[in-house]
Order: structure tokens, then sequence, then C-alpha cells
């Protein structure tokens, strides 16, 4: 109960106008120093004590011997083979790449113009093998489709679904003309990312999203100046994004989002690391966008590694000089506010250090690498702070899944790309019975089919690394079996967006209803987040409400509206597949 009562205090503060400064800065609060500590004084002398160290070294890359594509090895990732599952995830991929990142080579969202344009897209999908949908309809797919804003917590995984996409066809001996599909969709993917950081021109800062405004739905885009005929900030209230020209050495054709919040700096982070690690040792890979991906990860890292002048790091700052309006990051901060005498958000702990890692492992950087392993995790103890609060994130039935998909990315980082051995036990330990399954407690990851967690839970388990496969005698395989579960229930594609009301009025009321498949869903009496109706069990994904990213919308969330001609990309779908394709479980040679 205890528990439950910290959690909704910190919740209510995220609900809550934190004290902003008019420059968005947070206002001071009685700490002067992010460290637990009785006075200024008492903080000076504690850094004055502290002795800094080398950082550990990562492990030896041993690089595999790709075989010759066309020779169709075996299979190797813990997801079995499947034919229905695999045929879906193969529509997805070509929908993706044919429509949604098509003029971008980044995630976005699509909406048909007219039935004429979804029927189209039905038959491309449904009744043929191809890659281009123009070839297919015969008309641009500019004159089918208006197209959303790319948004970096979704673009960063469909980088992860091409970078792993892309290993599993090379490592598995997949035909040659698959296999360069997929790199050509990998080096569109690191253009993409590269792009959020291009069109800002700012050193270190990343745009939250951008859009093509030679395109169907960006054309009639209006943007702000960062600054007034002053030199002020623009808008005078730092918003939780603004759109932007792009920078006069950035990309011409496109317009930006400012203010980049923790999620989509995650997402960002998330898609450039698995970038990376699928591109070590491999010389088809572009080297010159390898050199830039590298360059952009030490520019962002060192950008967060700023300390403002009340001692505090792990701020994302933007072009206007401000940080962005959800750009707090730090264990002392929950949401927008730094608490005083707090250092105990574990999300934001969890976040940090996955973040870092990765920046530090894709930069190849000893600043970020000394900053990591002597502040986050020596000097201010993030790893045990993930370990101990991170199931902070867990409000029952008014929970935020935001917070836990940002939350497990962050674990999903920090374990793959801390090379600090004690770090990574701490955040296993708080992945494992801090995030999926924590023990007495209802309602936890590990029941709700959220096929990404459960991933996540297995490379915990199993100790997987950047370096490292899966240890078999540490491989749970329900949770495979589950994710698996969750993704042969997931929507075909083409995915639309269709309202689902599962629950009618009258069932609502009775606090039980019988669900589209006949499923009974017993429902909570207590509201969810925003007041809204959920199950007292998590709705099973086949008659679930459509989502754009399933992994941060509410599992128990029986009913919702849509666009039906909103075609949906199924990055959810894709990251978590194709990461299930490519952990591998550890052979005596390796």
């Amino acid at each position: 109960m205890r528990r439950y009562l910290l959690s909704f205090a910190l919740l209510s503060l995220q609900c809550e106008d934190a004290p902003v400064a008019r420059d968005g800065s947070v206002a001071p609060s009685d700490v002067a120093h992010p460290l637990d500590v009785a006075s200024a004084e008492d903080a000076t002398a504690a850094e004055d004590a502290f002795v800094r160290t080398p950082a550990p070294a990562c492990p030896a890359f041993v690089p595999r011997t790709a075989p010759r594509c066309g020779s169709a090895q075996a299979r190797s990732g813990i997801l079995a083979a499947d034919a229905a599952l695999d045929a879906k995830a193969r529509r997805f991929d070509r929908g993706f790449h044919a429509i949604q990142a098509l003029y971008t080579g980044v995630n976005s969202e699509a909406i048909a113009n007219d039935d004429a344009a979804v029927a189209r897209v039905e038959r491309f999908l449904r009744d043929e093998d191809g890659w281009d949908l123009a070839a297919s309809a015969g008309v641009a797919p500019s004159t089918l489709f208006q197209w959303t804003k790319v948004a970096g917590a979704y673009a960063g995984a469909g980088a992860v679904a091409d970078s792993f996409r892309y290993a599993v066809l090379r490592d598995e001996g997949a035909a040659c003309e698959e296999v360069d599909r997929a790199r050509a969709h990998l080096h569109a993917a690191l253009d993409g990312m590269h792009r959020a950081v291009a069109i800002t021109g700012a050193p270190g800062v990343i745009a939250r999203g951008y859009i093509r405004r030679d395109l169907p739905g960006g054309e009639d885009t209006v943007t702000v100046p960062l600054f007034d005929a002053a030199g002020r900030p623009l808008p005078a209230e730092k918003t939780n994004g603004t759109w932007r020209a792009p920078a006069a050495s950035g990309p011409a054709d496109y317009v930006w989002e400012d203010s980049c919040s923790r999620d989509m700096l995650i997402g960002w982070v998330l898609g450039m690391a698995a970038a990376w690690e699928v591109s070590r040792g491999d010389a088809t890979v572009d080297p010159a966008r390898l050199a830039t991906l590298r360059d952009d990860a030490r520019a962002i890292g060192r950008n967060l590694r700023r300390v403002n002048a009340r001692g505090y790091d792990l701020e994302v700052h933007d072009a206007d000089g401000r940080v962005t309006f959800h750009g707090y990051l730090n264990e002392a901060a929950v949401d927008r506010a730094y608490i005083p005498n707090f250092r105990a958000n574990g999300q934001h702990a969890m976040m940090s250090l996955g973040i870092a890692a990765a920046l530090a492992r894709v930069a190849d950087d000893p600043e970020l690498d000394d900053w990591l392993h002597n502040d986050l995790i020596r000097g201010r103890d993030l790893p045990g702070i993930a370990r101990d609060r991170v199931d902070l994130v867990d409000v029952g039935e008014a929970t935020n899944f935001s917070n836990y998909n940002m939350a497990f990315t962050g674990a999903w980082l920090a374990g793959r790309y801390l090379c600090d051995d004690a770090a990574r036990e701490a955040v296993r330990a708080g992945t494992l019975a801090g995030l999926y399954q924590t023990p007495g407690r209802p309602r936890q990851p590990a029941e709700m089919g959220q096929s990404f967690f459960d991933l996540v839970a297995v490379a915990a388990g199993a100790r997987g690394t950047a370096w490292r496969d899966l240890d078999a005698a540490g491989l749970d395989a329900g949770a495979v079996a589950r994710a698996t579960a969750t993704l042969r229930e997931f929507p075909d594609a083409p995915f639309w967006e269709r309202s689902r009301t599962n629950c009618d009025e009258a069932e609502i009321a009775a606090r039980h209803c019988v669900g589209d498949d006949g499923t009974p869903i017993p429902l909570s009496a207590t509201p969810g987040r925003g007041d809204s109706l959920v199950a007292s069990v998590p709705v099973p994904m086949r008659i679930r409400p459509s989502s754009n990213f399933y992994w941060r919308s509410d599992p128990y969330r029986p009913n919702g509206s849509g666009s039906p001609r909103a075609l949906l990309p199924g990055v959810d779908l894709r990251m978590a597949y194709w990461m299930g394709r490519y952990l591998r479980v550890s052979t005596p040679s390796r």
C-alpha cells in the first residue's frame, strides 16, 4: 500500500503543472545538487573525495562469418518457424517500405484518400508479394495517401526492425535479392535517423519528429522561428512541440518539430544502437553512414552530459537553448520537476543508463564512457535505483503504459550495452523483479500479452548482450511462448485503424462483458488512466482496440475508436518479431 501511495503521489506530480520558468527551465528547488546530501557543503566535500577510475573495457567483439547469400542456412533465432506469422511479418515489411517509409526511410503513418486507395492497398498486400506499390497500382503512392509526421519513438522502432531484419537475412544466407534489399532499407533508416539531427542545425540537438512538406499531409505545416527579433526564444512558454523551419544546412524539403521528449529520444537511440550493433564487422554497410551515426551519437551524448547551474545533467536541450518540455531524465526529477531530497526515479534511472550506455557504444567516446562509469554508475548508483525503484511505474489501473514502454526500452538498452558486469546485474534484477514480474502484485507485464516486454525479459533472464548470445540455462521458454502467441494474434496487414467495442453500455453497467470473439472480460471497478474503462484481466491481442504502437497502449482497455482509412504501420509487431528472430541461444562454438 505504501508503494502505491508513493506511486500515486508521483503520478499526481506528472499530471500537475510543474513550477516552470518562462525560459522553459524548472524553477529552483531546495536542492543544490542531485546527490542525497545534507547541504551544498557536504556535496562539495563528497565530490572532492571522489576518485575517478577507468571505465571497464567492453568485451572483444567476435564477428560472425556471414554465409554466402542464397545458401539458405538454418533458422537461428528464438522464434520458431511459423509459416503464418512469417508471412504476416513479411506483409508488414512490404507495406512499411512501400508506403509508410517510402519517402523518408523511417516510420510514419499514412491515411488513404478514398475507398479506391484502400482497395489498391488490400490487393497489393493480400494478393501480391512485391515491394513496389506504384508498379502494382499504376499510380504514385503520393496520389493515394496523406502522410503524418515521423516521430522518434516509432521511427526508432522501425529502424530496430530494419536492422535486425537485415542481420537475420544476412546471417541465415537468405536470397541475395532479399539481403540486398534489407541492406538498402538499413541505409535508408540510417539516413532517416541522421536527418532528425541534421535538420536542427544545433550540435547534439535531435528533433522530436519531422515531416516532408512536399508530400500530402505536410504541405500546410506552419513553422515558428526559434527566436524573435530581440533574440528571445519563441514561443515564450516552451511547448511539447513547435514546428520549425530546417536549419540552413539541413534538408530543405522538410520541417521539424522541436521539444524532443524522453519517449522520442529513447526511441531514436534504440534505433541508432540496433543499427550500430548489426553493422559491426560488416564491410557491406556504408562506412560513411556509420561514421555519421557515430558523430551524431557523440553529440547527443555530450548534450545530455551537460550540467546545469544547479548541478543536474540528463536534460534534453533544444535548438532554442531551453530544455525540451518533457526532456528531464535525471533520477532526481519527476516529469518536469526536481523534487527536494528525492533521488529515486527508477524509470529515469533505467532509461538514462540505457541511453548513456547505447550512445557511449555507438559513439566510441571515452568522455561518455567516463561519465557513464564514474558519474552515473559509481557516483550516483543509477543501477541500484533502477533495480530498487523502477517498479514505481506501476500505479495499478491508472498506469501510463508509455512509462512501461520507456522503462522496458531502457532495460533493453542497459542490459545490452552496459560493459560493467555489476551494473548490468542490477539492471537485470530490476527488469525481472521490478518491471516484468514483481512477486505478489497484480497486473504485471508477464501477464499482459506485450511481446516487446516478454522479449526484453527473455534477454535479461538469459543474460544476452551485444557481445553474447542468450544462455540456454536462463532462457524463459514461457516468455518466448507468450511473445509468440501475441504476435500470432496481432492484426494482419493491411492494418486499418478500426473502432472496437467489446463492451456495450449494458455490459459496462454490469461490470462484465463478452468480447467480440466470445471471450469473457470482467471489468474493473477502478477506472484507468484518464478515467478510462479498463478490464480486470488483459484483453487478448486478437480483440484489442487498434493502436499505432501496442507496447505503449493499455492492454486492459477493451474499447477504442478508430479512423478506418488510417493505415497503421505495425512497427510494434515488426520490432518484436525481428527481435525474436535476431536473439539467439549460445551454442558450444560461441
